[in-house]
């Protein structure tokens, strides 16, 4: 299987990447290096021993994903690029809207054109807003959320879930991070 790691350079992409290519999967990482830096793809390399295409890439550049999947043969995406500052996304909220929506449109537009039904979503533990009871559970209702970052992760998981509904060969994961 071949797996398309958007924010792959990035701390959980890159420890997603080393596991994937431990197990036998081939993967391609796009990232901008934004909130990662190219060394890390060097590291994945080094504890792998594997090679494997990275692109410097920004996954909201709809001509730089075409591109990525036009050159590589993939089999699912696991989207893991965008911001991720809740603070920060309170002090700049349109950069964080624009930022997550459009990568996330984006990379499920381009996995429709190249026919890439398998997507995993990392998305966050922020969408049950601040729950009246612990532990969370997924049946929980989705909460009153508090910050920017948090809406983009709440929009982009009903994005998906439409998209699902609309495709019923789209087979979709999504994460959500307690931290």
């Amino acid at each position: 299987m071949n797996v398309l790691l958007t924010g792959g350079a990035g701390y959980i992409g890159s420890h997603t990447a080393v596991e994937l290519l431990n197990r036998g999967c081939d993967i391609v990482i796009a990232d901008d290096y934004s909130n990662s830096s190219p060394v890390a793809v060097e590291r994945i390399q080094q504890i792998t021993g594997r090679d494997f295409p990275a692109y410097h890439a920004d996954v909201t550049d709809r001509e730089a994903v075409r591109r990525i999947f036009r050159e590589n043969k993939i089999d699912c995406v696991i989207h893991f690029a965008g911001k991720k500052a809740v603070g920060e996304s309170v002090e700049i909220p349109l950069s964080y809207y624009r930022t997550n929506l459009d990568a996330a449109l984006t990379v499920l537009e381009c996995m429709k054109e190249a026919s890439v039904s398998r997507f995993i979503f990392s998305s966050s533990a922020t969408v049950y807003g601040t729950p009246e009871v612990s532990p969370i559970t997924e049946e929980m209702p989705k909460g009153i959320i508090a910050n920017p970052y948090g809406r983009t992760k709440l929009y982009i998981e009903e994005t998906i879930r439409d998209v699902a509904l609309a495709h019923p060969e789209f087979n979709v994961s999504i994460l959500r991070y307690f931290n």
